[in-house]
């Protein structure tokens, strides 16, 4: 076990998390990222709302086990990777039924999580006056993380128990290998030969597995923006971030004003997406219908990122069904950061066989 040498695709959260729990359990690691810089892209492009409470319970019993990690993460960081300003899930409807059935199990998975009136949601978010919903999920071990800092974390913790970074090293092509031989993979520097390969390249993973000859898992990016006011005097730094489920809409507090999204979804290709200045209008249409009290908003900056999704918006976790050493930390669905430490165990421990990942992550199921 000791000797396996494992690469991994991609030094986003999914590749930083997989890289240190390899390297805790003894495996040799190099860590390929084709970037200059690692997480210049999806990982470092949100919005770093540590939301635990999704309606999915296969995904929130990852998120649950990804908010404590995060906790163990702070070993490697030199100040607080979390602010616990809790969250405010708006919910009427369908939705309030869908979010219902979880909190059970977020509450047996020792999450504090309880739902109020909308009266008291509006008392402890007055900008809420005029919202319509039927009640507010509050959770308040949520928060607001320092994404850079965390995966800066996760990539400290790696090198430091042996895993090698190496930047601006991309994968062109490769042989995913078999039983009897080790899989190669060639960059513009060399030739990378692995017992095992993790493919962790956020919304280039189809494009990674494309490259390596293999069947592509129907792995989409999506643009999504985020919008920041200026100083906003109403403001209060402490709310807790709040969204509205099914107008999906979100904001939370931000350097003295409001970092807001419309939830966008736009199919796009792996890169750097530019902003869509109609996109302000969205938004604006959004708050209007959704928060009352907060429109006339003065954006002062615009930006947009990527999320990846399977076709069933569950993550792909695992052994690839067709190359027996290769593994998959993809399809994160824009809860990377939130589920970086679950899903790097999970992926590591499917990696070095000393479990499989949960099979509703399985990268052969049916979708």
């Amino acid at each position: 076990m000791a000797s396996l040498h494992v690469a991994v695709i991609g030094g986003g959260f999914a590749g930083a998390a997989t890289a240190l729990h390899l390297v805790r359990r003894g495996a040799r690691v190099t860590l390929l990222e084709r970037d200059p810089i690692a997480g210049a892209h999806a990982s470092s492009q949100n919005a770093g709302m540590l939301r635990t409470a999704i309606a999915d319970p296969a995904l929130a019993r990852v998120a649950v086990a990804g908010a404590r990690g995060l906790e163990q993460a702070q070993t490697w960081a030199d100040a607080p990777l979390v602010r616990p300003s809790g969250s405010l899930l708006l919910a009427s409807g369908a939705e309030l039924d869908a979010l219902r059935a979880v909190v059970p199990a977020l509450k047996e998975l020792r999450r504090n999580a309880e739902w109020i009136e909308p009266a008291a949601a509006t008392a402890r978010v007055p900008a809420l006056a005029g919202t319509s919903f039927d009640a507010a999920l509050w959770t308040p071990e949520d928060g607001v993380a320092d994404t850079a800092a965390y995966l800066a974390a996760l990539l400290r913790g790696a090198r430091q128990d042996g895993a090698t970074l190496r930047l601006g090293t991309e994968v062109t092509s490769g042989d995913p290998g078999d039983e009897s031989r080790p899989a190669r993979l060639a960059t513009e520097k060399g030739v990378i030969e692995a017992d095992a390969v993790v493919i962790a390249a956020g919304a280039w993973s189809d494009v990674v597995a494309g490259r390596l000859g293999l069947p592509l898992r129907g792995l989409v990016p999506y643009r999504r923006h985020l919008h920041a006011t200026g100083p906003f005097p109403s403001v209060d730094p402490g709310w807790p971030f709040v969204w509205a489920l099914g107008d999906e809409v979100y904001f939370r507090p931000e350097s003295g004003g409001l970092l807001l999204s419309p939830c966008d979804e736009e199919p796009f290709e792996p890169g750097e997406p530019p902003a869509d200045p109609e996109n302000r209008a969205l938004l604006a249409r959004k708050v209007a219908a959704t928060f009352p009290a907060l429109v006339d908003l003065p954006v002062m900056r615009s930006w947009a990122g990527l999320r990846t999704f399977a076709p069933d918006r569950r993550f792909v976790l695992g052994r690839d069904p067709t190359a027996p050493r290769v593994f998959w930390a993809a399809g994160l669905a824009g809860h990377g950061m939130t589920c970086a430490w679950e899903i790097g165990r999970i992926v590591a421990d499917s990696a070095l066989g000393l479990a499989p990942a949960p099979a509703e992550f399985d990268p052969a199921r049916r979708r």
